[in-house]
């Protein structure tokens, strides 16, 4: 089975990596990838959008907000700019975002504004009425999976297949669930059947920490027309609850190595240095 479509929320307004991100999206935060030359620097939403590719995704969801016009730029092919730098003598350089460029002409790219951040269960509704395919993957525009990403997403497709499921998770255990959503359920071998989540509990039933990594079918859009909020975040956990009490079937995975949220300045700190570990 092949997911075509992937929604990343990307709307965020960033406060806690503040100044810089007042005019740039934390999710445009490099991050430093090995190539078989040396290393090169990309932006976080790059990272995340290779991997997905590399799975077969090849339609993208952006969901964006005011001062986001950054993520479109860069996600539009600059074919001048590659010419100007093969005609100055940088035909290495040029080949890079010869790479990108050619990926992205061969994917549907569609930025889809979220005009006031509402939740991470509201911008994914706003992709809903645009969706060419399903299944589809969710993934937070500031979570990398380290070391191999692709892998973990792979993983998520075979298990969605096997089981015929509705939906996927992924998780990690931590030391402070009260700071996520968190999984309940039954563990069965290498995975656990999904009972009920919960959105940061001040008293946590488990230490099974939800990552912001998400595989489901077309029903997630129902549950999350039915539980909009009449006031306040629209909450993705409450959607996935709705789905849990309707009997839908959804397993939750480890995580193979680590997730890195890049959302805290120590996040970030912590990805550089595990990434500077591949030199």
């Amino acid at each position: 089975m092949i997911v075509k479509s992937a929604i990343i929320p990307a709307a965020g307004l960033g406060t806690r990596m503040l100044p810089y991100t007042k005019e740039v999206p934390k999710e445009m935060l490099p991050v430093v990838v090995k190539t078989d030359a040396s290393f090169e620097f990309k932006p976080v939403l790059h990272f995340i959008f290779d991997a997905l590719y590399d799975v077969g995704v090849r339609y993208f969801y952006f969901i964006v907000g005011r001062g986001k016009r950054i993520i479109e730029d860069y996600f539009t092919p600059d074919w001048k700019y590659v010419e100007h730098l093969e005609h100055i003598g940088k035909s290495k350089l040029a080949d890079r975002l010869r790479v990108f460029y050619n990926k992205l002409e061969k994917c549907n790219i569609l930025m889809v504004n979220q005009p006031v951040p509402r939740g991470f269960g509201d911008a994914v509704l706003r992709a809903a009425p645009f969706m060419a395919s399903e299944p589809f993957f969710i993934h937070a525009g500031d979570d990398i999976l380290y070391p191999n990403h692709s892998s973990n997403l792979s993983m998520m497709i075979d298990h969605y297949e096997k089981h015929g499921l509705d939906g996927v998770l992924l998780y990690e255990k931590v030391d402070n669930p009260e700071l996520y959503g968190v999984i309940v359920g039954e563990e069965i071998g290498d995975y656990i059947v999904v009972e009920r989540v919960v959105e940061k509990p001040k008293f946590s039933p488990s230490n099974n920490a939800i990552v912001a990594v998400y595989l489901f079918n077309g029903s997630l859009f129902h549950a999350l027309k039915e539980t909009k909020p009449k006031s306040g975040e629209h909450q993705l956990t409450d959607a996935i609850d709705y789905l849990l009490r309707s009997e839908k079937q959804i397993h939750a995975l480890k995580i193979k190595g680590s997730r890195v949220d890049l959302g805290l300045p120590e996040h970030y700190l912590r990805a550089l240095k595990l990434f500077s570990e591949m030199f």
